[in-house]
This record gives structure tokens, C-alpha cells and sequence, in this order.
């Protein structure tokens, strides 16, 4: 209840200067009445019960979603500290802390990113694992990674790792089961062959220009959609928006937004290092070894996530959830390399309370500073810079879509 009610807290405080823009409105428009598209998943779902999408209609069904998704971490977290042993209680609410902390935790969902698909993935990741555990349901894990990457394929370069490490770990912590080695396989399988066909399919959209599909949504839109995602989503190959779009951004926004991500993760980076490597010295298994590898490796994925859109922080806050996924996931697993090195930890912070505190003053700064959604941020603080961002998406869309300068008033 108490981790309920300090996201509750953040929620209220940090929601209420917040819009949802065209772009992301856009995204609760596209359905599958044209057959299986990208992003269409929550459009088609939410077509079921409304005809007519307005901004109300999505803010509050983000709201909802919201509301769920820290009820599900608070049952999560509750449940992780109500069932370990006594002496790794202290251990596990100061990592907790640590989580609700972090200005990339699910706090970056509340900045300029509330309302994204993100929120769908973690929901989803979250159940997965949940359903892992339970034998009844570990069978319906493939339908929710197919259902992840039908939301968006962005999940295969965020969320991904968290689910399939935990499904490769199963495999090892069974036994190589046949039923852990076929939901492993069936998972893997799910995702990557509907990320291939959403990814590389020949468009069903059957309008000729981006203009027209737009008109066709705005029918039945209480909002103007948004060209660019329409153009760079349908009608645009990745390889060229990566070209024209996202490497020109990245030349503008990275260095700062990496730098400052970096500077506040340090803390927690050292934390996870310092994990993984005691866990791997410690696992009596090659195979174990392995996984504890690859959960140390798991941010190198933030690479390829960089390439695919230029919302840095959004990928990097991907990056630092699954590493306390990871951690929460073994501990609730009771696997002792990890939970041994989290209890040296947990010893090493409750013995240094100055240290801690001052590790969640200066992490939580970025969160109550609104600061977590930074390429937004730098858009709005910096003038100059943020009318570089949209200039560049405004030339290339208007360089690409005939007409669009007279329809939209544009000057290029």
C-alpha cells in the first residue's frame, strides 16, 4: 500500500501540467480495418467500445492503464519483500527505494511520455513474468510477447530482453523441461516472426499519399492526426527516416541527453555491476553463468533502440526497469547467487545511511525536477535547439508529401 500510494503521489504531481500531443494521439487511431499494421493493436482494441477518439477518451484511458500498472508493481514488490527471508527484508526495501527512485523507473511515463505504447509493454512484461510462475498460465506467455510486438515492434529493443532472459532462465531453473524449452521456443518464435512481417511486410495501407490516409482517420478523430507519424510509420522505409530523421537528431540531442542519463544512472550502474559480477562468480552453472552474462549485457540493447527512434530516454529508462526486473525477478525466484549479492549490498547501504540518502536525494532530483522526459525538455528549455528537432522532421516530410506545404501552411 505504502509503494501504491508514493506512485499515486507522483502520479498527481507530476500529471497535471502535462497534454497529450498529436503525435501520440495519432497512435490510438490506427486500427487493423486494413489487416495486421504497426501500432495497431491498441487502436483496434479501443475501436471496440468507441467509435469516436477524442483527447478525453485517451487521457483517460492512460490514466486507467496508469493506475493499473503501479497497482501491479506495489502487489509485486509487496509480495517479493512479504515472502523472503527475514534477514533479506532490509535488503530488498532499500533496492525498492532505489527503484522508486529513479527518475527512469516508471516515473518517465509521467513526463512527457504519458499516454506512449510504453506503458502497454511494461504491463505486459510484467504479467508475463507473473505467468511464468504459474503453471497454468506460463502456456498464454507466447499470445503476450506476439501481443507486445503488435502494440509496437519498439518492445523487441526495450522490453524484450527482460522476458527472454527470464524464459532462457526457466529453461535452466527446470531442468530443460520440454514445457520450459517449448514455451521458451514458442516465445522467442512469437515475437520475432511478428516483429519481421510488421517490420518488412508490404503495406496494407490502400491510400496512395499520407494526406489521404490522414483524412480518412480525422473521420473519426476529435483531433488534427499527425502527418509525420502517419508518413514515417506507413509510407517511409526505417532505413530512410533513420538517414534523414533520427541520426540528424541524435547529432543534436545526444550528447547532452546521454551525459545527463549517464550521470544520474552512475549510482545504480555501479549497483548492477557490482551484482551480476558477484552472481556470476558465484553460479555453480555454465548455464547460469550465462544468464547472469547476458543480464549484465542487456544495455547494449540501448544501442540498436537509439537507431529504431531518438526518444533516448525512453530507451534508456527500458535499460534501467529490466535490470530491476532482473534483480526482482531472482530474488522471487530465491536464486541465491543474486540474492546474496543483493543482501551484501542491502548490508553495505543500511550500515551507510548517509550514503543512501544522499544516493535517493540526488536520483529523485531529476524525477521532481520533471526533467525525466530530457529530449522533450530540451525541446522546450532551448529554443534554438528545439526548433532544429522539428524543423528537421518538417523538411523531410514536406520534401517527401506533394502539396503538404498548402494543406498544412508549412514553409520550408
Amino acid at each position: 500500500m505504502v509503494i501504491f500510494l508514493f506512485l499515486l503521489f507522483e502520479f498527481v504531481l507530476m500529471i497535471s501540467e502535462q497534454t497529450l500531443d498529436p503525435w501520440l494521439l495519432t497512435h490510438y487511431l490506427i486500427t487493423y480495418e486494413f489487416g495486421l499494421v504497426p501500432r495497431g493493436f491498441i487502436g483496434s482494441l479501443l475501436s471496440l467500445f468507441a467509435n469516436n477518439i477524442t483527447y478525453n477518451l485517451v487521457y483517460a484511458v492512460s490514466i486507467v492503464s496508469f493506475t493499473f500498472l503501479i497497482a501491479q508493481i506495489s502487489l509485486l514488490l509487496g509480495n517479493a519483500i512479504k515472502t523472503s527471508e527475514t534477514d533479506m527484508k532490509p535488503s530488498i526495501k532499500i533496492f525498492a527505494l532505489l527503484f522508486l527512485a529513479s527518475p527512469f523507473s516508471v516515473t518517465y511515463l509521467l513526463g512527457g511520455y504519458f499516454g506512449r505504447f510504453d506503458l502497454y509493454w511494461v504491463i505486459i512484461t510484467l504479467l508475463s513474468l507473473v505467468f511464468l510462475k504459474k503453471p497454468a498460465f506460463r502456456w498464454a506467455v507466447p499470445l503476450l510477447c506476439a501481443v507486445a510486438v503488435m502494440i509496437h515492434q519498439g518492445f523487441m529493443v526495450t522490453y524484450m530482453p527482460a522476458l527472454a532472459i527470464a524464459l532462457l532462465y526457466e529453461v535452466c531453473r527446470n531442468k530443460y523441461s520440454k514445457s520450459s524449452i517449448a514455451v521458451f521456443a514458442l516465445s522467442c518464435f512469437s515475437m520475432i516472426s511478428v516483429f519481421l512481417y510488421l517490420q518488412y511486410s508490404v503495406n496494407h495501407i490502400p491510400f496512395d499519399n499520407p494526406v489521404e490516409f490522414l483524412n480518412h482517420l480525422a473521420k473519426r478523430a476529435a483531433f488534427a492526426p499527425e502527418i509525420a507519424l502517419i508518413y514515417s510509420e506507413y509510407f517511409c522505409s526505417a532505413k530512410d527516416w533513420s538517414q534523414n530523421v533520427i541520426l540528424p537528431t541524435l547529432s543534436i540531442i545526444g550528447p547532452t541527453v546521454v551525459s545527463l542519463m549517464l550521470v544520474f544512472s552512475a549510482p545504480l550502474l555501479i549497483i548492477f555491476f557490482y551484482i551480476w559480477k558477484q552472481s556470476f562468480k558465484t553460479a555453480e552453472s555454465k548455464f547460469l553463468k550465462f544468464v547472469f552474462f547476458l543480464c549484465a549485457a542487456a544495455p547494449c540493447i540501448f544501442a540498436a533502440a537509439a537507431l529504431f527512434a531518438a526518444d533516448l530516454d525512453r530507451w534508456w529508462a527500458a535499460v534501467m526497469n529490466n535490470q530491476f526486473i532482473f534483480i526482482f525477478y531472482f530474488i522471487f525466484s530465491k536464486e541465491k547467487p543474486v540474492t546474496n549479492a543483493v543482501k551484501r549490498v542491502g548490508n553495505f547501504l543500511h550500515h551507510h545511511l548517509l550514503i543512501l540518502s544522499l544516493m535517493l536525494i540526488f536520483t529523485n532530483s531529476l524525477t521532481f525536477s520533471k526533467a525525466s522526459s530530457l529530449v522533450l525538455n530540451i525541446s522546450l528549455d532551448d529554443f534554438r535547439k528545439g526548433g532544429e528537432l522539428i524543423m528537421i522532421i518538417v523538411r523531410y516530410v514536406a520534401e517527401n508529401i506533394p502539396g503538404i506545404e498548402r494543406v498544412f501552411g508549412i514553409n520550408v
